[in-house]
């Protein structure tokens, strides 16, 4: 049966509430207008490799649960055995867009550890998916084609966020919201991602401290426990502090990230994602090449403000990325912000449309636009820079205007479109402004002798926080082209 340790009774933990989502069910076809998968018309082309042209007889989903032989059952019509709900974040406060809810045929196997160039197959179809969806920008989601009875298990996942479910109960034949097992338990739940290893899995994090930013805050603040952090590469947590220049520190203290952390590849790649944390001045002792190849090598980078200087010089820079400002350039007013919708060349840009979608759903913007708190401008990306994606760029009225807060490119370089696995983010702006942490701070004065966790503050998220929230879950799942949406959904062929 299915791992104990990562399986939780939805009686107990969860309420799946009624949801008009993304159906995706065997062989379902189409796009989904609100952010979920858009491309082509079989499970192939959502992962952005339509190597079966066009044609849904590639696709060959099971049909039981193996160890119980439980099967999707004929329904009359048009109905179905189906299950709906909303997926939120660790904390239980915020639902998320690009989540993959699948049913298992088999106990999904343990995920690869570390760094590596995986396909969104190898993720997820261990445990050979019955039925599946990913969730839209309302964190909404609806599996038809599940089999019915007791006992069914439902698991969660974005890349390599994990956590597996057993439902108590599904009816043949009709929607499952679980209602009822929601009426049994005192308190409200939810379907969400782990907190922790018990609870399931949580990718390895490197995070790099900084002076001018709380970045390794964020997430504590989303509802990972502070017990997952811990100095260094060792321990068994599964968030690694690493002191950067004027950065806060943990206890025991943490090594230099410029020492323990880039100071060749092979410190990088026990770590899924490096978060880097501004530091209030150029990075201080960079290997501008171990993060090359870390990132080359299927690593996930979020680098923030003065991290630039990772970008605008050595092998990156020879990429094209953006036109960098190498000043701290400030804002004398605080800017709002478009979501772009569009990719530079004029095409939809599908997880673009669900952020905006996303951060309106949620409350983060304000008119349509995002305000933003300690913005920066060093980066401006444009058509000419082929391989980067705008995110976020401050409106005509900001002075000065169309600046690039947010941009991501993926990895290997030269790799097609569809055969990438790696990605790195570049924020120019202070996340944590306004959040709180360490007594609070303003501007670039990380108080002396900050410690983290224990001094981040358990605030609700700021507006570019939530901002912040989505691209880390993005970042996080497996990578699909900018035309296309969110990618992670579970493919098995014949």
């Amino acid at each position: 049966m299915f791992n104990a340790r990562h399986l939780f009774s939805l009686s107990a933990l969860v309420s799946l509430v009624t949801a008009v989502g993304f159906a995706a069910g065997c062989g379902s076809n189409g796009s989904n207008p609100n952010g979920g998968l858009v491309s082509g018309n079989t499970i192939g082309d959502m992962f952005g490799n339509p190597t079966d042209n066009g044609s849904d007889a590639a696709v060959n989903l099971p049909r039981c649960i193996v160890a119980t032989n439980q099967c999707v059952a004929t329904c009359s019509g048009s109905t179905s055995t189906s299950v709906s709900g909303t997926v939120y974040d660790p904390a239980g406060r915020n639902p998320l867009y690009g989540i993959t809810v699948y049913v298992p045929s088999v106990p999904p196997g343990d995920l690869p550890k570390g760094a590596g160039c995986y396909t969104c197959s190898s993720l997820y179809q261990s445990g050979m998916p019955i039925a599946f969806a990913v969730t839209d920008a309302a964190g909404k989601f609806t599996l038809d084609g599940v089999p019915d009875g007791s006992n069914i298990p439902l698991v969660v996942q974005v890349g390599k966020w994990r956590k597996q479910y057993v439902l108590p109960t599904v009816n043949k034949c009709a929607d499952n919201p679980a209602a009822a097992a929601a009426a049994k338990i005192a308190a409200p739940a939810v379907l969400r991602l782990p907190k922790n290893q018990s609870e399931g899995d949580i990718p390895n994090i490197a995070i790099s401290t900084g002076g001018a930013d709380s970045l390794e805050c964020l997430l504590s603040r989303i509802g990972v426990d502070r017990a997952e952090y811990g100095p260094g590469p060792a321990g068994t947590g599964r968030i690694h502090i690493f002191k950067g220049t004027n950065g806060s520190d943990t206890t025991p203290a943490s090594p230099v990230a410029s020492q323990g952390l880039w100071a060749s590849q092979p410190d990088l790649m026990p770590f899924d994602i490096t978060l880097l944390t501004c530091e209030g001045e150029e990075t201080r002792g960079m290997n501008q090449q171990a993060l090359y190849d870390y990132a080359q090598a299927g690593g996930r980078v979020f680098a923030s403000h003065f991290h630039y200087s990772w970008f605008n010089t050595g092998p990156f820079a020879a990429q094209n990325l953006a036109m960098w400002t190498r000043t701290a350039e400030t804002y004398p007013v605080d800017p709002d912000a478009n979501i772009e919708t569009t990719l530079p060349g004029g095409q939809m840009f599908p997880r673009g449309i669900a952020m905006k979608q996303w951060l309106a759903n949620v409350g983060a913007l304000t008119n349509g636009e995002l305000h933003i708190v300690q913005a920066r401008h060093n980066a401006v990306v444009t058509a000419a820079n082929t391989p980067s994606t705008p995110w976020i760029v401050t409106d005509s009225a900001a002075k000065p205007p169309n600046q690039t807060e947010y941009f991501s490119f993926d990895t290997p370089f030269g790799t097609a479109a569809g055969e990438q696995c790696g990605r790195v983010v570049y924020s120019d702006l202070h996340v944590g402004a306004a959040s709180g942490d360490y007594g609070g701070y303003t501007q670039q004065t990380i108080p002396p002798n900050a410690i983290v966790p224990t001094q981040c503050a358990n605030n609700a998220l700021s507006p570019q926080e939530k901002a912040l929230e989505f691209m880390l879950f993005d970042l996080s799942g497996c990578i699909t082209p900018p035309d296309q949406g969110a990618g992670g959904v579970p493919m098995v062929t014949k």
